[in-house]
């Protein structure tokens, strides 16, 4: 499996206007910011240009123009228009995948029987004939037990099948061979979720994290157990956080996340824990008056 990482390549030329609307400065102020930067992820692409929201923003004497980050709809569309002119306008601004080395887990078994076997099982799972699958992914083990990719899929077809130990005892053997293998952690969370095993779920979240910061997966899965858990600030924390992450990838996951965020400050607000919800999204570089 590749994983790809997207940097940022600018040539700076700025036009400076008489007139300026709130997004054509923050435009500006972001294009000041990257031209300092040697290289840009999409990590340093989004502080830049929340650091600029930020200070354009309060900086506005109207009202109406602060009140526009007072919710996630506003900061999406400031987001989105600064986007658009800084593309017009920062110079030439290009994007390139850099990948990163691909992982030496996530392949075809050497073993030819071995992965003629998992290609057997995979059509069965195609299919959904999971236990099919599940003999035929055997046979593949049999012949190449340190076979990942089997391990991973295995694992599928027992969660399918709701024999959820079985399941967790395939995803472990995977991480014991691979342990930042972001399939197997992403799932063997989803598995301890339900089996209600919340804490679990966050500690294997939580490794995702560590491993790949950019994955917005184990932000989403650890914010979504902490709010089962009853812990609106960490949830809350790791799905700004996991929001962020899907808005630059301009994944639909970010109506869940909004969801999730107006439902966390609906408890919160409940509990008269609004200047929490403002603090937690501060931390996050998202400014709430």
């Amino acid at each position: 499996m590749k994983k790809l990482f997207w940097v940022f390549v600018i040539s700076v030329s700025f036009h400076n206007g008489f007139s300026q609307t709130t997004e054509e400065k923050i435009a500006k102020l972001t294009c000041d910011c990257l031209s300092k930067k040697a290289e840009i992820t999409d990590e340093i692409y989004t502080s830049c240009v929340s650091e600029s929201m930020t200070e354009i923003v309060m900086a506005d004497k109207d009202t109406k123009v602060r009140e526009s980050i007072n919710t996630v709809e506003g900061i999406q569309s400031l987001f989105k228009k600064t986007a658009e002119i800084l593309s017009k306008t920062c110079g030439k601004i290009t994007t390139k995948p850099v990948i990163s080395n691909p992982s030496p887990f996530y392949t075809d078994s050497k073993n030819e029987q071995a992965q003629n076997s998992y290609i057997i099982a995979k059509d069965f799972m195609r299919d959904q004939k999971y236990e099919l699958a599940i003999e035929s992914f055997q046979m593949a083990l049999k012949k190449d037990s340190k076979f990942v990719l089997a391990l991973d899929d295995i694992a599928m077809c027992y969660r399918q099948l709701k024999d959820y130990d079985n399941a967790i005892k395939y995803y472990k053997k995977s991480l014991e061979i691979y342990p930042e293998g972001d399939f197997a952690l992403v799932n063997i969370g989803v598995v301890y979720s339900l089996k209600t095993d919340y804490k679990t779920a966050i500690t294997y979240y939580e490794k995702l994290i560590k491993s790949d910061p950019n994955n917005a997966e184990g932000f989403f899965g650890a914010g979504k157990n902490y709010l089962t858990l009853n812990d609106s600030e960490k949830a809350l924390d790791n799905i700004f956080k996991a929001h962020r992450i899907y808005t630059i990838g301009k994944s639909d996951y970010t109506k869940d996340t909004e969801q999730i965020i107006g439902a966390i400050y609906q408890k919160m607000k409940s509990e008269n824990k609004e200047d929490l919800f403002k603090k937690v999204a501060e931390k996050n570089d998202i400014k709430i008056e």
